[in-house]
């Protein structure tokens, strides 16, 4: 794995285990696959070895003196070649050779050492450019989700521009990855605790996987179409360069006015210089032939001395220009940006034509003097950053070891979990402001670290687990005990309830604590019930002679009012009547406790008298009504929508009663042991008449929607 994948691997899993380091990450096979799927895109974003860019300082791309090959950088990459033009274009006769080496040698032997160094200074480059941009890259999307990695992906990866993106498209790849194993692994999981066997398993779609699938084919389709357009690109170049030199040939072997001649090899000197790179496979035999006829020109030249000084002086200022840039880059802080500037003046160095004899050495001298220094430079540069990766795997092996300690430490209880849980997320704190190691152990050493710390948040989760079936059965033990509390603070047997509350109390201290999601809701719950019956029992002591008494008057009043209450005609208004008297006397507190048998009968045989005279009617009303009901549903354009609807409502509500009543039923035998249980007993009881009432209510509803239809 390269340098650049174990840095995001490490990135991706240290994020990973800040969220959930409970969790270990296995790898599914479909994440696998699509992990294959994706390698063409990684090893494009990918950092070549640090070995290997060290190899491109040493072919630095160098300049031959005019008369004799100079010393180059890495004079063991220059070739010498022929002033011969390759065998598909025709030539004219070679010159005899001058007193000055000629333009074909010297140029060929330029473009051999820049061949191979261009390449290697490009990847070098690109290389050290990567783990910069990457880095930034890695910082900005991470903690980003699933879905929204996707999105990222999809519209980074429909830049037309490939090479502007293809970090990005890297860096979101295996975030994406990532995701999609633990959501595999999440499957999985669930699948084998439901009795599951591991070989049966089949995974589940993920709706935002044919997403990314998609995103990384518009990214390869981009790729395709901009290396299509490179290629094209050469191959004009080529054709251009190939037509500049038939130019040069029929101007060479067409000798004309000098001036003229010389102006027209400079346009297309010019022109040639403007032309981009062509075909590696197509460049040395163009070269040749271009350089070529470059010396049957200056050939054509030499009989005229004044020409060629002038041009041999332009040449020099040239070339000093040249020196005097490439001495001020060892100014320049970027030791990258340094390097690539260098590698431009050396293609320059190599357009310019030959200098005055007794200046040539010298010249030279001085441009390879800067550019050995700043290859220098660059060599140590790259020597520190191989010292900060080993002193980062010396630093990780510290933490590893460390961490081991940690989770050999005897855990029993929550609290030795936790203490060591802190222990291991602070040994990940430091891991995390540590760089990579070398590429051959970074994922090494990783791997160690997160091992370790995996296999004790397993341990951690399965203990807490445990400790949670605790809770929840603590849990449903104080819910009881506020349901208790909650029918005492009802109460006004005062003695009585306060001795059963008190030993609430004492059992709610003896059950152990409950889960942080519930222990304060379910405590303000019981506390409240509590202090509902305390401050109700203080109340009532503390005014009880002159608050009973005015009760009593004010029932008393009540129950004339219902026995006075004339009937009208509308007979919804007289059931509202008798309703409003009900909530009244609920509103109304206690009675003296001579009076309130006395006054509790009186008010119930107003009740029942006054309801005898309603009674038939009434139900005879709200059968009506509801028929009425029905009727208008019928009568709607979405009769059968609205129908279905209101059956629904009915059946749901049927459903809800009968499953009350059932729990209510159940737990009539929870009270038995209870104080005054014949009490608690008759108040559920009172539930589950009224709601079996109601019950039977709703099934005649229910069959008269399921005949009316009929009837229509």
């Amino acid at each position: 794995m390269e340098e650049n994948d174990l840095l995001r691997t490490e990135s991706d899993d240290n994020q990973n285990l800040n969220a959930t380091p409970e969790t270990s990450v296995e790898a599914q096979e479909s994440v696998n696959q699509i992990s294959e799927e994706s390698t063409e895109i990684q090893a494009e974003v990918s950092e070549k070895d640090i070995s290997e860019e060290a190899s491109v300082e040493e072919t630095a791309p160098t300049v031959e003196p005019e008369t004799a090959p100079e010393e180059t950088a890495v004079p063991e990459t220059v070739q010498e070649t022929t002033p011969e033009p390759a065998s598909e274009t025709p030539v004219a006769p070679e010159p005899e050779p001058a007193a000055e080496s000629t333009v074909a040698d010297m140029m060929a032997d330029i473009e051999n050492v820049n061949a191979e160094s261009n390449d290697a200074e490009q990847e070098e480059e690109e290389t050290e450019d990567e783990v910069e941009s990457i880095e930034k890259i890695e910082a900005e999307y991470q903690g980003l989700a699933l879905d929204d990695a996707v999105e990222e992906l999809h519209r980074v990866a429909s830049e037309p521009d490939y090479n502007k993106v293809k970090q990005r498209v890297g860096v979101l790849r295996t975030i994406i990855i990532s995701h999609l194993k633990e959501i595999r692994k999440e499957q999985l999981e669930k699948f084998l605790a439901e009795g599951g066997q591991k070989e049966d398993f089949t995974a589940e779609s993920i709706p935002a996987e044919d997403k990314f699938n998609h995103a990384l084919q518009i990214f390869k389709n981009n790729k395709a179409k901009f290396l299509e357009n490179i290629e094209h690109e050469k191959q004009q170049n080529f054709e251009a360069k190939k037509a500049i030199i038939e130019e040069l040939r029929v101007l060479v072997e067409n000798e004309s006015n000098l001036k003229s001649l010389n102006d027209k090899f400079k346009e297309l000197q010019e022109k040639w210089k403007s032309i981009g790179p062509v075909p590696q496979s197509e460049s040395n035999n163009l070269w040749q032939n271009y350089h070529f006829y470059v010396e049957k020109f200056f050939d054509i030249l030499r009989i005229n001395k004044e020409l060629k000084t002038l041009d041999l002086k332009k040449n020099l200022e040239q070339k000093i220009k040249l020196c005097e840039a490439a001495e001020s880059l060892l100014l320049q802080e970027s030791v990258n940006k340094s390097f690539k500037e260098l590698q431009d003046l050396h293609n320059e160095w190599k357009e310019i034509g030959p200098v005055p004899e007794d200046k040539k050495e010298e010249l030279w001298e001085r441009f390879k003097n800067a550019s050995d220094q700043i290859n220098q430079r660059r060599r140590e540069h790259y020597e520190q950053i191989y010292a900060e990766q080993q002193n980062n795997y010396n630093a990780k092996v510290v933490l590893c070891e460390k961490a081991e300690e940690c989770v050999a430490q005897p855990a029993e209880h929550a609290k030795d979990y936790n203490s060591i849980s802190d222990q291991l997320t602070e040994l990940l704190k430091v891991w995390k402001t540590l760089g990579a190691a070398p590429p051959k152990v970074n994922e090494e050493i990783w791997g160690r670290f997160k091992g370790t710390l995996d296999k004790f948040f397993e341990k951690k989760k399965d203990f807490f687990g445990h400790i949670k079936e605790e809770q929840q059965n603590n849990y449903n033990q104080k819910v009881n005990l506020a349901i208790r509390a909650e029918a005492i603070a009802q109460r006004t047997d005062w003695r009585a309830a306060t001795d059963e509350i008190i030993q609430l109390q004492k059992e709610w201290k003896e059950i152990g604590a409950t889960s942080r999601k519930h222990s304060e809701a379910i405590w303000k719950r019981f506390r409240a019930a509590c202090d509902r019956f305390f401050e109700a029992k203080s109340n009532y002591f503390n005014n009880i002679q002159e608050i009973e008494g005015e009760n009593l008057r004010r029932k008393e009043e009540l129950i004339q009012k219902i026995l006075d209450h004339q009937f009208g005609e509308d007979k919804s208004e007289n059931l509202e009547a008798m309703k409003t008297y009900q909530r009244e006397w609920t509103e109304i507190g206690y009675v003296p406790k001579k009076d309130k048998d006395r006054v509790y009968a009186a008010y119930r045989e107003a009740l029942d008298k006054r309801f005898a005279e309603l009674k038939i009617s009434m139900e005879e009303r709200k059968r009506d009504s509801y028929r009425s009901r029905i009727d208008n549903i019928l009568s709607d354009p979405n009769a059968d929508r609205l129908l279905d609807k209101e059956k629904r409502h009915l059946l749901n509500k049927l459903d809800q009663l009968k499953n009350d009543v059932s729990i209510w039923e159940n737990n009539l035998g929870f009270f038995a042991n209870s104080k005054n249980a014949d009490l608690l007993k008759s108040e559920f009881s009172k539930k589950i008449d009224a709601a079996k009432a109601e019950i039977k209510e709703l099934e005649f509803k229910i069959k008269m929607m399921n005949e009316k239809p009929k009837e229509n």
